[in-house]
């Protein structure tokens, strides 16, 4: 196995310009146009300056680029969207994938399915399926990258009826590191299908999804804003505890699945400065039962509410996050009932950080709440060990100056330790050693930590648990040498040679 991966070299590059010369691939350097493209992602703290950018147009460049850097050992990153803020889609010198100019979307309206090309963003689907009538669970945040999302599980606006992206996967299209191209699915490489649901990122590029939509109407949606007095956070979080209440196992909710919410801190503009909670809602139905259900919830009385009705596209438009800052996206886990007394802490906390650091005005901290009953019926789909009655807290610190990076990164490991505590106050037993996170152990060994957020102290061994040791069988079969190491990296399993040859 290589044990360290080089950086991109003047005669790399001439191979690799030769190899795709004839191809529609581009191949940029930082003197070349487009390359500066090539490296922006979504949070500039996670950018890196690559040796080289191979921006493809079909999977044969891709399988062209990789074979070559699997037999030249070039360290090598896949960038989607570029959403990801922990760095996995760039690489320090060595060779990028930059699947930016992928970004087509087919539509199968006999069969209601989305081929999705690997750099597509959330928003070529949910506008491709929407002329149609059609929508697929996808980001809650438009312009994520369909790859990441779906390579390490995906919630959605729709997960509350559908589940995740995993579950309504239908096939994909890899090149793995020996450069050749795999169909999976079901019935075609089975193996390789299973660990890219859930752990996609360990095993190639790939270059196409086939996604299941449905029929898809019109969606009540819209963002709330309130004071964070304390009468106010008491009703609110009285009023979403008990629509989210799980009333036995395997039972929806009041909300039958159909109610997507965020319960957030923010400053926005319209606010002058001032906290104030957010409370983002998406409803998969009529106007007139989303407010009987959110009734409890209006009588408190927002001063702003944009509710109204509109095409599924803009959903995935609401939630507050700005590009072009550096930003961590920190995730931790918390169980129902929320406690007011948690919240209004949370609050004061949140004031602190942002009193004294007027260099993050952007940041976010947020509940992401909706019923969790379908995620957790169908738990035997891919590799995904993290499903659970669980939700997903994000802590999302947004910042501008590089000299602000420890800072902002330690408010969100400090909030992280409260939902952790938070979550040993509801007797749930956390995480410990190297685990470290803000979670709950579940059924199958792992930390309840959605591994598509910032987990800075988790290894894969956490997000993976009991599947860890069948995914390193799996790599061992695709990824021998560990070319895809940069998210949550699984160690191929040795083959019996090797570890004759290390004892000898």
């Amino acid at each position: 196995m290589a044990s360290h991966r080089r950086a991109v070299e003047d005669l790399d590059l001439s191979k690799l310009r030769e190899l795709l010369s004839g191809t529609q691939a581009q191949v940029l350097t930082s003197l070349d146009p487009g390359y500066e493209a090539s490296m922006e992602r979504w949070s500039r703290a996670a950018i890196k300056p690559a040796g080289v950018s191979i921006v493809p147009t079909t999977s044969e460049e891709v399988a062209v680029a990789i074979k070559y850097a699997s037999e030249n050992n070039l360290d090598v990153a896949v960038k989607g969207g570029g959403h990801s803020t922990a760095g996995a889609s760039s690489t320090n010198g060595g060779l990028l994938i930059d699947l930016g100019g992928m970004r087509k979307v087919d539509v199968d309206v006999a069969k209601q399915r989305l081929h999705v090309q690997g750099g597509c963003l959330w928003m070529d689907v949910d506008e491709a399926g929407w002329k149609h009538g059609l929508a697929t669970v996808g980001g809650t945040v438009a312009d994520t990258g369909v790859g990441g999302l779906t390579l390490g599980g995906g919630y959605g606006m729709l997960s509350g009826q559908r589940g995740l992206v995993i579950d309504n996967t239908v096939a994909a299209t890899v090149v793995t590191s020996n450069g050749e191209i795999n169909h999976a699915s079901k019935t075609e490489n089975p193996d390789l299908f299973w660990a890219l649901n859930g752990a996609g990122q360990n095993f190639g590029v790939t270059t196409e999804f086939v996604l299941q939509a449905y029929p898809q109407k019109d969606v009540y949606m819209g963002t709330m804003i309130f004071a964070p007095t304390p009468e106010n956070i008491t009703k609110l979080v009285t009023a979403i505890n008990d629509l989210y209440e799980v009333p036995a196992e395997g039972v929806h909710t009041k909300t039958k699945g159909k109610l997507n919410s965020l319960l957030g801190l923010g400053r926005p503009p319209q606010a002058g400065g001032q906290t104030v909670l957010l409370f983002i809602i998406a409803y998969d139905g009529q106007e007139s039962k989303c407010k009987q259900l959110l009734k409890p919830i209006l009588d408190i009385g927002p001063v702003v509410n944009t509710c109204h009705t509109g095409p599924y596209p803009e959903v995935n438009s609401q939630i507050p996050t700005v590009p072009g800052f550096r930003s961590s996206m920190k995730g931790a886990a918390y169980v129902l009932p929320i406690r007011p007394e948690f919240v209004t802490s949370m609050v004061s906390k949140y004031n602190t950080f942002m009193d004294s650091q007027p260099d993050a005005a952007q940041s976010l901290m947020a509940w992401e709440i909706y019923d969790p009953t379908e995620v957790v019926k169908k738990e035997e789909n891919g590799c995904f060990a993290n499903r659970g009655y669980h939700m997903n807290s994000l802590i999302m610190p947004m910042w501008s100056k590089p000299e602000n990076d420890s800072e902002c990164r330690q408010f969100a490991r400090d909030v992280s330790l409260e939902f952790k505590k938070e979550l040993e106050a509801h007797g749930q037993r956390t995480s410990e050693g190297v685990e470290g996170g803000a979670s709950v152990k579940g059924k199958k060994g792992a930390v309840l930590l959605y591994g598509n957020y910032d987990q800075y102290d988790e290894i894969s061994k956490d997000i993976f648990g009991d599947n860890y040791p069948r995914l390193q069988e799996i790599k061992a079969k695709y990824d021998p040498t560990n070319m895809f190491n940069k998210l949550f990296p699984i160690q191929p399993k040795p083959s019996s040679a090797r570890i004759e040859n290390t004892a000898a």
